[in-house]
């Protein structure tokens, strides 16, 4: 197996410059940008996946702008498109964290990282939610298993040939 196949296909479409205004926007902290041009993108999109990430960004952009109940429906459709899709579960977790429901977002962390055991970012917010209830211990496995796999993300996407930035 090549190290590229690896690579799940959700990590590249970040990457892909049909993206690059949301990606942006959303790094830049322009979440009605991000919103937007999701939005356009959306209704020319038919492709699951693509679905998937963009009703993911939509709703990451739906959040920063506080709109709570816009953000999970997001989430929820991108799950609708792909099931278990790692950061849109990552993110219906996030959610649950910011409204004090610690133990709804560990479920959905874990459903991430059973969907994807190399989606490093689930478990680092798995380590936060743990830290929250003190379970300590169990936020250091997951906060060492995060660093595990950020390392091992890392190599792959080296030997791949692409760059690694950091979000």
């Amino acid at each position: 197996m090549s190290m590229v196949s690896m690579v799940p296909e959700y990590a590249m479409f970040p990457k892909d410059p049909r993206f690059a205004c949301v990606v942006q926007s959303l790094r830049r902290g322009d979440f009605a940008a991000a919103q937007v041009a999701a939005s356009e993108l959306l209704a020319q999109c038919s492709d699951p996946a693509e679905r998937a990430f963009l009703l993911n960004k939509r709703g990451a952009a739906r959040a920063g702008l506080h709109q709570l109940t816009a953000a999970r429906s997001d989430f929820c459709d991108a799950l609708r498109a792909v099931p278990n899709y790692p950061p849109a579960l990552t993110n219906l977790g996030n959610l649950s964290f910011e409204g004090g429901e610690y133990e709804a977002a560990i479920a959905h962390y874990q459903r991430a990282i059973a969907a994807d055991e190399r989606y490093a970012i689930a478990y680092v917010n798995l380590a936060a939610a743990y830290k929250r209830l003190c379970r300590f211990d169990e936020a250091v496995r997951a906060l060492r298993q995060a660093q595990r796999l950020d390392a091992r993300n890392a190599a792959t996407v080296a030997a791949s040939g692409r760059r690694s930035r950091r979000r």
